[in-house]
C-alpha cells in the first residue's frame, strides 16, 4: 500500500494521461522489433503458424495489443482464437499513436492543499511467454488450411452465407399476402405484478400464437417471429426478424411454440409465418465478374442517423434478375444528374443474405462512407457461380 497525491483538478488529470500515452508509444518505438512509418505495411498476409500475439508483438512492439489488431479486423477474423493462412489483416489503423512532445493544458488550478489518499498496488504479474509453432496456443491454428492466397483480393475475405444471416436479415414483403400468425404474449404469469400488460419471451420460453384462417400447425414446425415494420411504397412493407421458435401444442386456433433462436425482443403484438428453407451454398465463393448488373439502394431495415457496418439494405434487384443468396455489390454515392455509377469510387459493399423475386437484402461488410443510403446505385461485382 502507498500513498498517492490527488489533485482536484481537469489539467492536471488530462496532463497524466497525456504523459501515459506518451509512455507507452515511446516504448513501442524502443522496440526494434516493431515496424512504424513507412516501414509498416497497409496488409499482412497470413502465413502458416502465425498468431495474433506474434504479429502484436512484430509490428506494434508488444504482444499484448493483439486485441487492436482484431478490432479492425472482425469482418476477416471471426474468432481471435484462429486466423488462417491465406486471411489479409489491415494493420495501419492498429498503428501505435505517435510520441506527444507536449500537452496544453486548459482548466482549474490545483487546490493549494492536496489530498493524500492510500492507493492499493495489486501485486505484480508475470507476462505469459510468447507462443512459438511448437508451443500450444488457443490462437494457434490446429489444421491445414485449404484457402489460397489471392493478392488481388479485396480486404474483405468472403465467406458462404451462414443459416443465422438468412434467417435473421429480413425482407421486403413486395406486397404479398403472407400467412402471419399472431403473437399475443409469452406463456407464463409474470413474476412482479407491475410489468403491465405486455409480455416477452426469451429462449427456452414459450409464447401463444393465434393461426391464420384455414392454417394448421402440427408439432415441431418452424416459424419465424417478425416486426412487419413501414411501408415502403411500391415494395410492401419491411419485415424485421426477431427470433425462430418451434411449435410444441397445437390446439386449434390457439399454438404454443418453444423460442428457439432469438434475434432481437419478442413479444405480443409480433407475428409468425412458416419458416422458409435455407439453401446452404456450402464452402462456393462468390467469383469476380465484370459488367455487373445495377440498380439502387431502395430502404434501409433498421432506420437510424448514422448507417453502420452488419446494417441491412434492400436493393431493386432479386432472383428475377439473376440475384443469389452470397453475390456481392459495390455501392457508389447517389448521384443527382441520374448518371448511374459515373466515375466515382465506391462508398461501401453488400453481401446479398436474402433474396426475394424483385427485392434483395444486402448485409453492409465495409462502410467507407455514410452515403450508403437510399438511392445509392449498386453494381454486382461478385457472383455465385452456377
Amino acid at each position: 500500500m502507498r500513498k498517492t497525491t490527488i489533485f482536484r483538478s481537469r489539467g492536471a488529470i488530462a496532463a497524466v494521461a497525456a504523459l501515459l500515452v506518451t509512455a507507452a508509444a515511446v516504448r513501442a518505438q524502443d522496440n526494434p522489433s516493431v515496424q512504424t512509418g513507412t516501414q509498416l505495411p497497409e496488409v499482412h498476409v497470413v502465413q502458416t503458424g502465425e498468431t495474433l500475439w506474434a504479429l502484436s508483438e512484430r509490428y506494434l512492439g508488444d504482444p499484448f495489443l493483439w486485441p487492436e489488431i482484431y478490432r479492425i479486423n472482425t469482418d476477416v477474423v471471426e474468432d481471435p482464437h484462429w486466423i488462417f493462412p491465406g486471411e489479409e489483416l489491415r494493420l495501419l489503423a492498429a498503428r501505435p499513436a505517435a510520441v506527444v512532445d507536449s500537452v496544453a493544458v486548459v482548466g482549474e488550478e490545483p487546490i493549494e492543499e492536496p489530498i493524500e489518499v492510500e492507493e492499493l498496488v495489486p501485486p505484480p504479474v508475470a507476462p505469459a511467454p510468447p507462443p512459438t509453432e511448437t508451443t500450444p496456443t488457443v490462437f494457434q491454428e490446429t489444421g491445414p488450411s485449404v484457402r489460397t492466397v489471392d493478392l488481388n483480393a479485396p480486404l474483405f475475405r468472403y465467406r458462404p452465407v451462414r443459416r443465422g444471416q438468412f434467417y435473421s436479415a429480413g425482407f421486403l414483403t413486395e406486397g404479398d399476402r403472407l400467412p402471419w400468425a399472431r403473437v399475443l404474449g409469452a406463456v407464463g404469469t409474470p413474476t412482479l405484478r407491475n410489468l403491465g400488460s405486455s409480455s416477452m419471451a426469451t429462449v427456452f420460453g414459450e409464447v401463444e400464437m393465434r393461426a391464420p384462417q384455414s392454417a394448421t400447425y402440427q408439432i415441431g414446425d418452424s416459424l419465424l417471429v417478425a416486426r412487419v415494420a413501414r411501408d415502403v411504397r411500391g415494395w410492401g412493407s419491411v419485415v424485421s426478424p426477431t427470433g425462430i421458435v418451434r411449435v410444441t401444442g397445437p390446439a386449434g386456433s390457439l399454438v404454443h411454440a418453444e423460442v428457439i433462436v432469438q434475434f432481437h425482443r419478442i413479444s405480443d403484438g409480433q407475428f409468425a409465418l412458416p419458416l422458409e428453407p435455407f439453401h446452404n451454398p456450402g464452402d462456393v465463393l462468390p467469383v469476380p465478374i465484370e459488367n455487373g448488373a445495377t440498380g439502387e439502394i431502395i430502404a434501409v431495415r433498421d432506420v437510424h442517423s448514422v448507417r453502420q457496418q452488419q446494417d441491412i439494405v434492400f436493393i431493386n434487384l432479386g432472383r428475377s434478375d439473376g440475384v443469389s443468396l452470397g453475390d456481392v455489390f459495390e455501392v457508389f454515392p447517389a448521384q443527382e444528374d441520374d448518371q448511374l455509377l459515373g466515375g466515382d469510387e465506391p462508398i461501401g459493399l453488400l453481401h446479398i443474405v436474402h433474396v426475394r423475386n424483385r427485392s434483395a437484402s444486402g448485409f453492409v461488410v465495409n462502410l467507407m462512407d455514410l452515403g450508403v443510403d437510399k438511392g445509392a446505385p449498386v453494381r454486382l461485382i461478385r457472383k455465385m457461380p452456377g
